[in-house]
């Protein structure tokens, strides 16, 4: 308001000057400063998107959890953009902070600062801020200990130290250095004391770190979470991958869990070795406990006396985005480990609040680190962006109403009887204190009392085994090793004290005597995470027999981790017992054993003894796919030849074989020896997916005595079969096949056919392609589909584009059929030849036919002052239950690319916070430039190949011996290493440019309005029930639908639900039953971690009927019941769409008993 009356003012007091006559200013000038005003007062208003920084207005607007009440621990100026926190022994809370970040300005000196805060009276508010060290650069982490604080300071590690008790650092010494520094907001992070006296931290994908210690260089590029021990200085990886893991946090046995601030799968349980998406080199990775889950900062588990028993052990971790705080609640099962979202703790509407980190406080209460920013993007948003805040900072403190706080222990100044005494605790910060505050007394002296500490522990104490970790702990903590207390947890009656004693077995194998024995012991266990540890031990400490131990886990239940471990460990044993088997394949106990240690390696050596196995049936079914691919990636003739004739010879796994044959042709080139022709017999299958491929292969083989067949094929079948033999002949390299493909292109008495053989002639042979091409625009009226793919088959390489183009510029084309060239320009050329000098040559010479493209309704090009005009009226004219039907059109492709709670697209981020994450302008800028703005993870890579072909997308894994790419369609192509010529990172998006110009002003209005809704309150957030949300409806089938409904082939396409969890049945295709029945047939994947019976919760059951395999559920009351055995499940939902009457499908899934399911 002030701007707008001082442009009045200015512009009165000016013409009084020119209507008074004197000192007359030039109408330019008079102008000139008019629209500096007005350019200032616009600048001014689009900052109106920024709340009150008032602590009390953001606090007003909380919703707490029942039965909890929020407070206002800290706030600017005493504590301002807190980046990490954590307590000390006197219940203080250490913070560091950062008005620099994300950079400093030019000509700027760095000034960030440590924070001591203290609440002195007990009033759970803080009344004491100190500074305690200033002058760092982007500090990321902090953790008090060793007689000082451990800070992160951009690429190093220092220990600071008050010697003279003023409050202040005084004394400082640089632990390590050498960390990346490619992102501030990637830098090292996220600092905790392990249980075992270790400190931990982590990094994240844009950091490459090489860090010199006495022990030698450590490595750690990309994401991961490292382990250093202040005693021996030995640094070491214990996690790699993820990409912004700013959560880490141990449970009272010692389980270490992770959180992934830009990842979309909640909790990730880690345990050394573990390997997480991004890793570079990994060619297997964990994934995490809760896929769809938003992206997370910060992470606690709650002990202690102050929450209820009911929360003791639940994840509490923060979902910065959607301004929110989340709770988890993990189960340990035989099958690894379930994680069930429940109630946030709390959330707001106030886009300010962005909460990244969180702690239980020695009272009790949660702490809530809240960074204070409207916007929280890093890259993706201008680092000059005035909406960035640098100023504000709070810490929230949540406290449950009817419950006692805990009393704080203040730990400084004990001895060691009573520090020992508080390894007791509840709760798990004054337990990691002691243990810290026991590492500086005098060693002998805590030895001797731990030992009486053992010996006066109650047994019958149902916390006994509880306090004997503890104890261990604190030896290992202090560096002194005792083997009998070891001994007895790994015979202790809880799982999870035998599983931590195996770790510390592992740490202190060296010291041992008997380890190996031990371990051998363990490794037998009969809890799952006990076997896990002894796995990764005997792996990281190679010895004779170690593989025969590890493998001993495939004699019980299997489950995700375990199998990774298992593998791994095979791994790192491999030159204790390659040879051996090589010499004897009885050496590791059994087939089966045998074969997975094969599997896990992957290399040429072991894919013989595999092969014999293979052909021999001494693969168990269950590992032939895996054993296949492992045969395929190492393949030569011989082993391709082999694996033909076992294809011949046994119908049983002939599809995985005959995939394999294509994938080891496609990959490197290589095909059978003997009796190629004899691929004919396999026509006769009766299954149409062996015939297919069969196809494919000889084509791919170039096989001429198949001709025939494939002449047949495209002739006679209507289906996929008649499209694999068209294209079978088009990928043959022949001068016959060349010929029929063309008078396959020019009969026009099937038209459809006519278009596949066309487009496939347009690909392989573009020069003799195009003038049938050309005549069939101007005499044939084809619908637009067959149109487009026509050009799409030319577009497929720069050879075929130079062809369309040369004609082009020779004779013009029908106007329509111009336009939708230039549509298919859009959809087919990949994103680095959109716009090189060849396609915009293509372009004109399409324009030259008329191919204009319609004026754009919504203008692809904006102003600044046009965004800030658009923005308004999203505000005030959007509808966003409109904007969600915008959405799901299928031509805007929106779902195809981005997924809404994990279910969707992957080529592009997920977008079920994006409205509380992204500003409304920015949204409007990134649907009209989407290259402007690239999330991270989602850089563009483009990959030359050795032939010379070009692959460009996104990279979804980066192993030892392949990449693997996600192209523009979402498809995952695996490329062996020693294809790749070169690779490089480029700029750009795989998001097509233009998508929105088709929709009105008001559509594009409205689809803004749904997408800067998304995660706030109400229906735009992702629910926390366990929704379907990715269906597969089919939409035609080959066989009569009866009336159950049920169906087990046909033609299916891919459904999304809302961000509600409906499915809207208008989306549905419709079929007709045997009875004229209009139905709709849905099916989703149920995966069962552990059998039992799954309650399916729909909206309406009327008209509905559910089926597993044969098993048909009953129904009561809008629930359906299914008794599923453990592993995946196809469930099928039958709609009799007259009598279902909502208009939205909503199904639920819970467990009941034992049952454990992910969807």
């Amino acid at each position: 308001m002030k701007s707008n009356r001082l442009v009045v003012s200015i512009f009165t007091h000016l013409s009084n000057i020119c209507i008074g006559g004197k000192n007359l200013l030039p109408l330019g000038v008079l102008i000139l400063l008019l629209q500096v005003s007005s350019t200032r007062t616009l600048a001014q208003n689009a900052l109106r998107d920024i709340p009150s920084p008032d602590p009390q207005i953001q606090k007003d607007m909380f919703q707490v959890a029942e039965g909890f009440e929020v407070n206002l621990f800290a706030s600017d100026p005493e504590v301002v953009k807190p980046i990490q926190m954590n307590w000390d022994a006197e219940g203080r809370l250490w913070v560091v902070s950062s008005t620099a970040y994300p950079h400093l300005r030019p000509g700027e000196t760095a000034n960030d600062k440590i924070m001591v805060l203290e609440d002195t009276n007990g009033d759970g508010k803080s009344d004491k801020s100190t500074v305690f060290a200033e002058g760092l650069i982007t500090p990321t982490g902090i953790l008090p200990g060793d007689g000082g604080v451990y800070v992160a300071n951009s690429t190093e590690i220092l220990h600071l130290k008050d010697t003279n008790e003023d409050g202040k650092a005084d004394v400082e010494e640089k632990i390590l250095t050498g960390f990346g520094t490619g992102d501030t907001h990637h830098l090292i992070h996220t600092f905790r004391w392990g249980p075992d006296g270790l400190m931990y931290f982590n990094q994240s994908i844009y950091i490459y770190s090489h860090v010199e210690t006495p022990w030698g260089i450590r490595r750690l590029e990309g994401g991961g979470v490292w382990q250093y021990d202040p005693q021996t200085k030995k640094l070491e990886v214990f996690a790699r991958g993820l990409i912004n893991p700013w959560g880490l946090q141990f449970d009272k046995w010692g389980k270490a869990f992770l959180t992934d601030g830009a990842g979309t799968e909640g909790i990730n349980y880690a345990f050394p070795g573990a390997t997480f998406v991004t890793a570079p080199g990994a060619e297997r990775v964990l994934r995490g406990l809760n896929p769809g889950q938003p992206k997370h900062s910060g992470l606690d588990i709650v002990s202690g006396n102050h929450l209820p028993e009911s929360w003791q052990g639940s994840l509490i971790t923060n979902d910065f985005r959607a301004n929110r705080v989340n709770r988890f609640v993990v189960q340990e099962t035989a099958n690894g480990m379930v994680s069930a979202q429940a109630d946030d703790l709390l959330w707001t509407d106030h886009i300010g609040f962005r909460p990244v980190d969180i702690l239980v406080g020695p009272d009790g209460a949660i702490y809530i680190a809240d960074w204070y920013n409207p916007i929280i993007q890093h890259g993706e948003v201008d680092f000059h962006d005035p909406r960035r805040d640098q100023q504000h900072g709070r810490i929230w403190r949540l406290t449950q109403t009817d419950r006692p706080l805990s009393k704080i222990q203040k730990l400084t100044g004990r001895d060691i009887s009573q520090l020992l005494s508080a390894l007791k605790a509840p709760d798990n910060h004054t337990r990691i204190q002691a243990r810290l505050l026991l590492k500086e007394k005098n060693k002998n002296s805590v030895v001797a009392a731990l030992e009486t500490f053992v010996q006066d522990l109650e047994k019958e104490d149902p916390d006994y085994e509880q306090h004997l970790l503890e104890a261990l702990w604190t030896y290992q903590a202090i560096g002194e090793v005792n083997p009998q207390l070891l001994e007895e947890l790994l015979a202790a009656t809880h799982a999870g004290a035998r599983a931590a004693a195996v770790r510390v077995l592992s740490n202190w194998y060296g010291l041992l005597p008997d380890g190996h024995m031990l371990l051998k012991k363990a490794v037998r266990d009969a809890d799952p995470f006990v076997r896990l540890e002894s796995i990764v031990a005997l792996g990281n400490h190679p010895a004779p027999g170690s593989a025969a131990l590890v493998l001993q886990a495939l004699d019980q239940p299997m489950n995700e981790f375990l199998d990774f471990a298992l593998w791994q460990a095979i791994r790192k044993l491999k030159d204790l017992w390659l040879p051996e088997v090589l010499a004897d394949q009885s050496y590791l106990g059994n087939d089966e054993k045998t074969v997975f240690a094969l599997m896990a390696l992957n290399e040429r050596k072991s894919t013989g003894i595999l092969l014999d196995f293979l052909m021999t049936d001494k693969i168990p079914e269950s590992y032939v796919p895996k054993a296949v691919d492992a045969m395929a990636a190492n393949a030569d003739a011989h082993i391709a030849d082999q694996l033909y004739q076992k294809a011949l010879a046994d119908p049983e796994y002939r599809t995985v074989l005959l995939d394999a044959l294509i994938q080891i042709k496609m990959q490197a080139g290589i095909q059978p020896i003997n009796s190629m022709d004899r691929i004919g017999q396999l026509y006769r299958d009766s299954n149409p997916a062996v015939v297919k491929s069969a196809l494919n292969l000889a084509g791919l083989w170039n096989l001429e005595t198949q001709l025939d067949p494939m002449v047949r094929y495209a002739l006679e079948d209507s289906g996929d079969l008649r499209i694999a033999a068209i294209r079978a002949l088009a990928a043959m390299d022949s001068e016959r096949a060349k010929s029929i493909l063309v008078e396959l292109s020019k009969d026009n008495a099937d038209r459809s056919r006519q278009v596949i053989a066309l487009s496939q002639l347009a690909k392989s042979r573009p020069e003799a392609a195009i003038s049938i091409t050309t005549d069939l625009w101007k005499t044939s009226d084809l619908p637009e589909t067959e149109i487009s793919s026509l050009f799409g088959g030319f577009l497929s390489s720069e050879t075929g584009t130079q062809v369309l183009y040369q004609a082009l510029m020779e004779e013009k084309i029908p106007e329509d059929i111009a336009k939708t060239g230039r549509k298919a320009m859009q959809q087919y050329l990949p994103w680095h030849r959109r716009n090189n000098t060849l396609s915009q040559n293509l372009r004109n010479a399409l324009e030259a036919s008329g191919g204009v493209l319609p004026p754009e309704r919504m203008p692809q090009q904006l102003t600044q002052q046009q965004v800030y005009v658009l923005a308004q009226e999203v505000k005030t004219k959007a509808n966003p239950v409109m904007g969600e039907s915008i959405y799901r059109k299928q031509s805007l492709m929106c779902q195809n690319c981005h997924a809404l709670g994990g279910a969707g697209g992957k080529l592009g981020p997920d977008l079920s916070a994006l409205g509380t994450s992204l500003p409304i302008d920015n949204i409007i800028e990134s649907l009209i430039d989407p290259a402007a703005s690239v999330k991270e993870g989602y850089e563009l890579q483009k990959v030359t190949k050795a032939d010379g072909s070009l692959m460009m997308g996104y990279l979804v894994s980066d192993g030892a011996n392949e990449l693997i790419m996600r192209d523009m369609a979402g498809n995952e192509i695996t490329i062996p290493k020693s294809q790749v010529a070169a690779r490089e990172n480029v700029s750009g998006s795989l998001m097509p440019p233009r998508l929105t110009a088709g929709l009105e002003r008001q559509e594009f209005i409205d689809l803004v309005g749904y997408l800067s809704k998304l995660g706030t309150s109400g229906n735009f957030r992702v629910p926390t029930a366990n929704y379907v949300r990715r269906w597969e409806a089919f939409s035609a089938i080959d066989t009569d639908l009866d009336d159950s409904g049920q169906l087990s082939e046909g033609k299916s396409i891919q459904l999304y639900s809302m961000v509600s969890g409906s499915l809207p049945v208008a989306e549905l295709p419709v079929l007709k039953n045997r009875s004229g029945k209009e139905m709709a047939v849905l099916q989703f994947e149920l995966e069962l971690l552990s059998e039992g019976k799954v309650a399916l919760e729909f909206n309406e059951t009327k008209g509905l009927s559910v089926w597993s395999a044969d098993q048909m559920a009953s129904i009561q009351a809008n629930t359906a019941l299914l008794q599923l055995s453990k592993g995946k499940h196809l469930i099928q939902v039958s709609i009799d769409l007259a009598a279902f009457n909502p208009s939205a499908l909503r199904l639920k899934v819970t467990d009941q008993g034992s049952a454990q399911s992910r969807l």
